[in-house]
């Protein structure tokens, strides 16, 4: 009996040495990876999601201008606007010259439409919002391996993560949402997801309030950016440098030392704060930058993150170097820092939440040396007036962690499938 040939694929080794790539042939060679899909166009995805993107904002804001216009006219039949009459099939030349008022069944018929433009622009908005983070997910994601599961398989796990994703996408999605809305519907109750009239009004008031302080909104902005850069990056280099030594050198003291940072996890900042102002303050760096820059520099989660990684790390690499002549800071910055980009990238990501959205209130006293979040709490605490600005602030300050966080994490999740040699 003659039996079926199977179709024979060939598969290459690749030419260059990437870890991720020799992983990736040896699983095609056991067969756990099936073909991968074409890879992505990004030009051409780039323009359709333009146009996409385009077509449903030109819904979203002709939608609010009929709604308006109904609005206007049921208040006021003189105020009707030239499109709703040419709805109505009234004259264009009549209509030319200037407004005309409507009659009873006109408005009745016009009235009718309000439902329509209502699911129209529910439509749009829900469509900007899904296509948005369709395209930005699709733009970021690394080159990825499709698994041999089943049709089924694949259906049950991406609705429970489409489930999870609804349930921790929603605050983000409520708080721009609120931020759109007039002081008005800020204050309805039942309160509604997305605002009825979305304005950015909010915004521009928030501008403007901090246009009037005596200190310019840019000052407060520079702080802020410069505490967080040199805090994150001197927090980095110095967790890594130290993990290094205490991962891969034995010394007296070694495990002491990192027993003390590990009990140092428990404390929280609240806890922390009077040692760290006494010490601060002996040292004369109060009302200065560096009171809030020297505290982050020590902060154990770092140090703790980056020695679980490095222990991963197999000695022969590092003794394969060393008889290859290379130093210890080009072993460091060479070899140890690029197969633990994981643990410094998360490093990266806490330390910028932690002081973006620090105030400083208790170290700093200049008005100058304030940061943003100082001055945006500020306006919160303005009270029922400032209700709306209170809003756009919420959008403010978690802009710059969520931002950094999308930038991040497929790179952290990549690294984490491809990386970490083990003995």
């Amino acid at each position: 009996m003659s039996q079926k040939k199977q179709k024979i694929t060939r598969i290459e080794q690749p030419k260059t040495q990437s870890r991720a790539e020799q992983l990736h042939y040896l699983a095609q060679l056991r067969g756990e990876i099936e073909e991968e899909k074409p890879q992505l166009n990004k030009k051409k995805f780039i323009i359709i999601s333009l146009i996409v993107l385009a077509l449903l904002a030109g819904i979203l804001v002709y939608s609010n201008y009929m709604l308006d216009a109904i609005e206007n006219a049921n208040l006021d039949h003189r105020t009707t606007s030239r499109t709703l009459l040419l709805m109505l099939g009234r004259d264009p030349e009549v209509i030319l010259g200037g407004s005309d008022a409507v009659i009873d069944e006109e408005l009745a018929r016009v009235n009718a439409w309000s439902s329509i433009f209502l699911v129209a622009r529910l439509a749009a908005i829900v469509g900007l919002i899904a296509y948005g983070f369709y395209a930005i997910i699709t733009l970021l994601q690394p080159k990825r391996r499709k698994p041999n599961r089943s049709f089924w398989g694949d259906l049950g796990i991406y609705t429970m993560l489409f489930i999870i994703a609804v349930a921790m996408a929603f605050p983000l999605v409520f708080s721009i949402a609120s931020s759109l809305k007039p002081l008005d519907e800020l204050f309805r109750f039942p309160p509604k997801v997305f605002p009825d009239h979305p304005t950015f009004d909010n915004f521009s008031d928030l501008i403007v309030t901090m246009g009037q302080s005596w200190v310019p909104f840019s000052r407060y902005l520079i702080n802020t950016v410069l505490i967080t850069f040199l805090g994150t990056l001197g927090h980095v280099i110095i967790a890594s440098m130290a993990a290094f030594v205490l991962a891969k050198y034995d010394f007296p003291g070694g495990k002491t030392f990192f027993k003390i940072v590990v009990t140092a996890l428990m404390f929280s900042g609240y806890v922390t704060g009077i040692p760290n102002y006494v010490i601060m303050s002996k040292l004369g760096m109060i009302d200065t930058y560096w009171a809030i820059i020297l505290p982050a520099f020590a902060a154990p989660i770092g140090l703790f993150l980056m020695k679980q990684n490095m222990e991963s790390l197999p000695d022969a690499l590092i003794e394969a170097a060393h008889l290859d002549g290379a130093g210890e800071m080009r072993i460091f910055w060479t070899i140890v820092m690029p197969n633990v980009k994981p643990a410094w990238l998360t490093i990266i990501i806490f330390s910028v939440q932690g002081l973006w959205n620090t105030n400083a209130a208790t170290v700093i006293y200049s008005e100058s040396k304030k940061t943003l979040v100082y001055a945006l709490q500020q306006i919160q605490a303005g009270g029922i007036a400032r209700a709306g600005q209170a809003a756009a602030v919420s959008v403010v300050v978690m802009l710059v962690p969520i931002i950094i966080f999308i930038c991040s994490q497929n790179q952290i999740m990549e690294t984490m499938s491809s990386s970490g040699l083990k003995d």
